[in-house]
């Protein structure tokens, strides 16, 4: 394989006409998917089934959900070998190996850095005992495991191609086969001089011989004593093609290409073979690399792309890309030749794969039967009728299906959108009869009774009638209608008839019709057999007996053997691709049966080989802590996994490596200390968990194909998250220390405070006196301003009587003026000689007035006690030093001791200003006072 560099890619790519044979399933990956370079120079499965590619931007690994790139120096990777725990890598002018590091990620340890003066690209790696075989376009590089070294072998010829045989490496070159005897010497074997000239582009190991591929000249078979060309059916397209890679499962054989693809075939099978190429599915014509994996299904490294081929399912589709033909609905075995009914219209396949659309057949096609001989086609426009002699077409549109009448072999009655048609077979000729008279409803899925003229139909999904017909199938006789109680039927529901039972399928499992109770009872028995109580879309038995059904949107396959309904459901799939309420199963033979699909239509193998439900292989890939999306562990460590505790929140991701339905897998996990239950089986690869608290946990993940009930093995994972650091033992320790320092400080402390207590309570004697003094004379300031505010009130009470006293000088002093006003007029009335009686009146009137205020004469006294209260004993002091003066000049000195003025004295007195002004005068002059000493000021200053 060594002049894979020189090969020029601008080569015209072949391109075949479209064909309808039966194709594989082919699964592209493109380099936007696997996030890597565009070339894959070589494939290799591990042990635990994941794929590894040897990409031109390092080392790529697929596990079934997940694509990883792993680089190493120089980016290009042209050669992988898996051993052990270890994946050796070649590249350019580089080589070494991936080994797990303690979080088991792939980490790379470069070897070449161990040699000086070497470059070259280095194509092919084998592992034999404790050495390692690295070979680059003439030379073999030895490393040995145990002493790290390596040893150089120059070859002195370009290899092209290498192989590991027994322990043995053997050379592909144009000069012939070499080997590396036991002396790591170089040797010819002899019988490949043949072969000089010839370009060897893969040496394969094949039943103890060397099978050998060339780039142009064909295959050879190689001994140690002889060699001889090989004839088989891939010589033409060896001819025609230049081969660039090959690889071998048993006795098949496949050949990859620079311009059309690859070429599969067995060397024990003369006549099969198959192409693989961009016409029927390859992303790429030019194979670089290519492999079969553990279940024998193939592996190609593309100049643009990966592809998967697989060769081992049941299931094989017509086209491999996109259907020219439509969506499929129907399909029919007639004549030894197939048709095949869509939405485009009714389509005829002959037996090299070929087909073609049958003329005035366009349009949906919804149905097919066949009887006496015929073909009938239902569909939108009409029925397509199709015998041995003729095709025609009868203009009746929007038929659902077509079935005979068991009362009339020459008639049949067509199920439409609205109501039913009669068919008449008249000189030969199938033709419309009439329609039924007073029956509207749709006809899908309806089924003739045991009963003559009798037909049930679901009428749209809501309720099941039973009607029956007249003798001439013109008119409806009589028409029951079952309201099913309890019962939900789908909308696209149909009958159908299984061991003589009339079935029909609801939303919670399936009833039969009962004729004793005349009403639908659950068919326990049938669901027993299948999937139990549930929703099955579609329901048929088919010619052997065997039952397909859809449940769960998958389409399963119970057999019929000879001892029964005995063995294990066979679950197709096909989830994806069926079309929901227009399912449809033909079986050809024996071990084949034709299914309706989105793309037009599917084969599928029912050969015991394929019945088998593979486990699914399924591993934890990576454990990540969402905070910092740092990756605690990898699928490959083997250490024990323990997580800090502020990094309690992961995410577990899981893949179950399946390559060829893995959008049917389904997942199911526990994380077992907080979860009792397995969660519901979902696509989803990735599982969350947020603030784990501190423990040892155990996370069990296992797969489930979509629709079967049988799931794969369990794998789990152990981790520990760690105490955060408050909880730690070292945290306890040091909470523990911390504790004997605060019970010693307390302790301190507690007799430290004793002491203060004593001492305080000695402060707190002498405060408290201190404290009772203080109250004692707060207590005593506050009587005594008690007192005093008593003072107040009754010097305010004296002055109120003072003031009352004065009030009562003046009411006298004007009673005094109304004496006079009535002495003035007694006397007034003498002098005018009035009668003495009214003289009297007028004096007795003024006695009584005199009574009236003697008795208010006291109050002088009552004012000079107040007085003397309020003016601190002002009159006593006056009679002790001025014992001479009058009760009036005692008086006048009282309203100067308050302040009043000659203005306010007068009336007080009786008196004029003047008058006033002279009793002070003359009160100077008893008090032997000196004229410049203010009068008022000498009484306020009197002690």
């Amino acid at each position: 394989m060594r002049y894979r560099l020189y090969i020029i890619y601008g080569l015209l790519l072949f391109s075949l006409p479209t064909f309808a044979s039966w194709q594989r399933n082919i699964i592209n990956h493109e380099r936007n998917t696997y996030k890597g370079g565009f070339q894959n120079w070589m494939v290799e499965q591990a042990d635990n089934q994941w794929m590894y590619f040897a990409n031109t931007n390092g080392l790529l690994e697929f596990d079934g959900v997940n694509w990883n790139l792993y680089p190493i120096k120089n980016k290009i990777v042209r050669s992988v070998e898996i051993a052990g725990k270890r994946i050796y890598v070649g590249g350019s002018s580089e080589f070494g190996y991936f080994e797990a590091n303690s979080i088991g990620l792939p980490t790379y340890h470069s070897l070449s850095d161990k040699l000086s003066n070497w470059w070259g690209e280095v194509w092919s790696i084998y592992t034999i005992d404790n050495q390692t075989y690295f070979l680059d376009d003439g030379n073999i590089l030895i490393y040995n495991n145990s002493k790290d070294t390596i040893e150089k072998i120059a070859t002195n010829y370009k290899i092209d191609c290498s192989t590991l045989i027994n322990n043995k490496v053997y050379l592909g070159t144009t000069d012939g086969i070499f080997f590396l005897n036991h002396r790591n010497k170089i040797e010819l074997l002899a019988p490949s001089e043949v072969l000089k000239g010839k370009k060897i582009v893969e040496l394969l190991p094949y039943d103890n011989k060397i099978l050998v591929v060339t780039a142009r000249s064909g295959l050879y078979l190689l001994d140690n004593s002889w060699c001889e060309n090989i004839h088989s059916i891939a010589d033409n397209f060896i001819a025609k093609n230049q081969l660039f890679c090959a690889s071998l499962a048993e006795s098949q054989v496949a050949l990859g290409s620079v311009q059309n693809g690859v070429f599969l075939f067995d060397l024990k099978k003369k006549d099969y073979h198959e192409e693989f190429n961009l016409a029927n599915g390859l992303s790429n014509n030019t194979v670089l690399s290519s492999t079969f994996d553990r279940n024998n299904n193939l592996w190609l490294g593309l100049d643009k792309g990966i592809s998967y081929i697989d060769l081992q399912s049941p299931i094989r589709p017509m086209f491999a890309i996109n259907s020219p033909i439509g969506t499929g609905y129907c399909s029919a075995l007639f004549n030894n030749e197939l048709y095949l009914g869509t939405n485009q219209g009714l389509y005829k396949m002959d037996k090299n794969g070929g087909y073609q659309l049958i003329k005035d057949s366009e349009g949906q096609i919804w149905s097919l039967t066949i009887y006496d001989n015929t073909l009938f086609c239902g569909g939108d426009n009409g029925i397509t009728v199709i015998s041995a002699q003729s095709t025609y077409k009868i203009n009746l549109t929007g038929i659902w299906e077509i079935h005979p009448l068991a009362s009339n072999p020459n008639r049949m009655i067509a199920g439409a959108y609205s109501g039913f048609r009669i068919l008449e077979k008249k000189n030969g000729i199938w033709q419309f009869s009439h329609n039924v008279a007073n029956f509207f409803n749709s006809s899908r899925g309806f089924i003739e009774d045991e009963i003559n003229n009798t037909f049930w139909v679901v009428n749209m999904g809501t309720s099941i009638q039973r009607i029956t017909l007249n003798s001439t199938q013109d008119s409806l006789i009589n028409r029951k209608e079952y309201n099913l109680k309890d019962i939900i039927i789908g909308e696209n529901t149909t009958f159908r008839k299984i061991d003589n039972n009339l079935v029909i399928c609801a939303l919670d499992g399936i009833y039969q019709y009962s004729r004793i109770s005349d009403n639908f009872d659950r068919y326990a028995q049938l669901e027993k057999l299948l999937d139990g109580s549930k929703y099955y879309e579609y329901l048929k038995v088919d010619e052997l007996k065997n039952i397909w059904y859809v449940s769960d949107k998958s389409l399963k396959l119970l057999p019929y053997g000879k001892d029964g309904y005995n063995q294990n459901t066979f679950n197709i799939g096909l989830a994806n691709d069926l079309i929901s309420g227009y399912e449809n199963v033909t079986l050809l033979d024996s071990v084949s049966a034709i299914v309706a699909v989105d793309k037009a239509f599917v084969k599928v193998d029912l050969s015991s080989d394929h019945n088998r439900n593979t486990r699914l292989n399924i591993a934890i890939r990576k454990l990540v802590a969402t905070s910092n999306d740092s990756t605690l562990f990898y699928g490959n460590s083997s250490e024990p996994i323990t997580i800090p505790y502020s990094l309690n929140s992961i995410n577990i991701h899981f893949a179950a490596t399946e390559y060829s339905k893995n959008e049917d897998i389904l997942y199911s996990y526990r994380l077992k200390e907080i979860d009792d239950k397995w969660s519901t089986p979902a696509p989803k690869t990735i599982k969350e968990y947020t603030n784990l608290i501190e423990g040892e946990y155990t996370f069990e993940v296992k797969a489930i194909i979509k629709g079967d009930s049988k799931a794969g093995e369990t794998t789990y994972i152990k981790f520990k998250i760690l105490s955060p650091w408050y909880r730690s033992m070292w945290a306890w320790i040091v909470y523990g220390l911390f504790l004997l320092l605060l019970s010693y400080i307390i302790y301190k402390r507690t007799i430290g405070k004793q002491k203060k207590i004593i001492n305080e309570k000695g402060e707190l004697l002498i405060a408290q006196s201190k404290q009772y003094e203080e109250e004692r004379m707060l207590k005593d300031k506050k009587i005594y301003e008690l007192q005093n505010e008593n003072l107040k009130t009754k010097l305010h009470y004296k002055t109120q009587e003072l003031s009352g006293y004065i009030l009562n000088i003046v009411r006298k002093n004007e009673m005094l003026e109304d004496v006079r006003k009535n002495v003035m007029s007694i006397s007034k009335s003498l002098d005018e000689n009035k009668q003495p009686n009214i003289i009297k009146q007028k004096v007795v009137r003024l006695i009584t007035q005199i009574n009236n205020n003697i008795d208010h004469d006291k109050d002088f006294e009552v004012f000079q006690s107040n007085f003397n209260l309020i003016h601190k004993d002002l009159f006593t002091l006056l009679d002790n030093k001025y014992p001479h003066l009058t009760r009036n000049d005692k008086i006048l000195c009282a309203y100067l001791k308050m302040n009043l003025t000659s203005k306010e004295i007068a009336p007080l007195l009786n008196i004029s200003i003047r008058g006033v002004e002279v009793s002070r005068y003359r009160l100077r002059k008893k008090m032997n006072l000196d004229k410049d000493l203010n009068l008022s000021d000498f009484l306020h200053n009197l002690k």
